[in-house]
């Protein structure tokens, strides 16, 4: 896992739900660190630092921007994506389907979040004794080039 800056909510969000996820896959080992920002220039300055005591097979990135920052780095590096080091983002960011960069992302369902946002805030104003709601909202994993099948 490479999220943005370790204090940010979503970052921490984004690492607790990678590590339920890959709790159904105990042979895999997680590790994770943190970019200073949701930057291009995070993202990249911090593969390049994660490169200095060896790559993993993988990263999720918290965020379209850093992944295409990791990606930068890694050819840099010379290393070939998805065949050394797969790459997975986050948001499906329009730059993420572009031909050379291929990013495969984790697509959010953006116009409902925002609808339920705004219902959830008409509600607070018209009963602001209500109880605070949390929803989930089922993403899609978008397959380009960086991330290949695990076997």
């Amino acid at each position: 896992f490479l999220g943005g800056p370790e204090a940010a909510t979503s970052t921490q969000d984004r690492l607790q739900g990678f590590r339920e996820g890959l709790a159904a896959y105990p042979d895999i080992e997680l590790r994770h660190s943190f970019a200073a920002a949701y930057s291009f220039k995070a993202g990249r300055v911090e593969m390049l630092r994660l490169s200095e005591s060896g790559l993993a097979e993988a990263y999720f990135c918290g965020d379209d921007v850093l992944s295409i920052g990791v990606l930068s780095a890694l050819k840099d590096m010379n290393k070939q994506v998805p065949q050394e080091v797969g790459i997975i983002g986050l948001n499906n960011m329009e730059m993420a389907g572009w031909e050379n960069i291929a990013l495969t992302t984790i697509a959010q369902p953006i116009k409902q979040i925002i609808a339920s946002s705004v219902e959830l805030m008409v509600a607070m104003l018209d009963e602001p004794d209500r109880y605070p709601e949390a929803r989930l909202f089922p993403c899609q994993v978008v397959e380009r080039e960086t991330l290949r099948p695990r076997v």
